[in-house]
């Protein structure tokens, strides 16, 4: 009697390939998600990071994740924004890296980067030795300046000057007077 060779049957697999790559799928999202939360540290910011309010009469260019800038360098950034219609003031809260001491009599300022570029939350620091602490207040501040609103204000003052000037001009003239017609 020969030997007869027989290949086994193919082994069913419990999982259809697309359930598996579902499952992969979902593994991977799972890992990511994980190292995300765990890389923003405790609070969901930074490591070491601190919390500031700041309300505004105008935050207007300020967005989440606008950078708060000390002497030009980036030390936090807007987490946060919420209108208060009791005092109808605009608050932000302000994150604020890692060994960064702020006296607690600072002024927070929305400003820009010049005529065109984005705006920012400067901080110029105060004099006082006692520093802010998280879920401080900076209480003196200063709203946005709106580069649109003191152009108009420029171009009505320079339109009154001219219109003045204009008439003054008028009533001075004089019948027979140089640079006036004769009739």
């Amino acid at each position: 009697m020969a030997a007869e060779l027989t290949t086994p049957a193919p082994r069913r697999s419990r999982l259809s390939d697309e359930t598996r790559h579902t499952l992969v799928g979902a593994a991977v999202m799972a890992v990511l998600a994980t190292l995300f939360v765990l890389s923003a540290g405790p609070g969901g910011g930074t490591s070491g990071s601190y919390t500031l309010i700041a309300r505004f009469a105008s935050a207007e260019g300020i967005y989440l994740d606008s950078p708060v800038r000390l002497a030009g360098v980036d030390i936090g950034r807007v987490t946060g924004m919420a209108y208060e219609s009791a005092t109808q003031r605009t608050v932000l809260s302000l994150e604020i890296g890692p060994g960064i001491e702020l006296p607690e009599d600072s002024i927070a300022i929305v400003t820009s980067e010049g005529m065109l570029g984005g705006r920012f939350v400067r901080i110029d620091p105060g004099g006082a030795l006692d520093p802010l602490r998280d879920g401080d207040a900076i209480e003196y501040t200063q709203g946005s300046i709106l580069f649109e609103e003191l152009l108009a204000k420029v171009i009505v003052a320079v339109e009154r000057k001219r219109l003045a000037r204009r008439a003054a001009e008028g009533s001075d003239a004089t019948p027979g007077a140089p640079g006036t017609a004769d009739p």
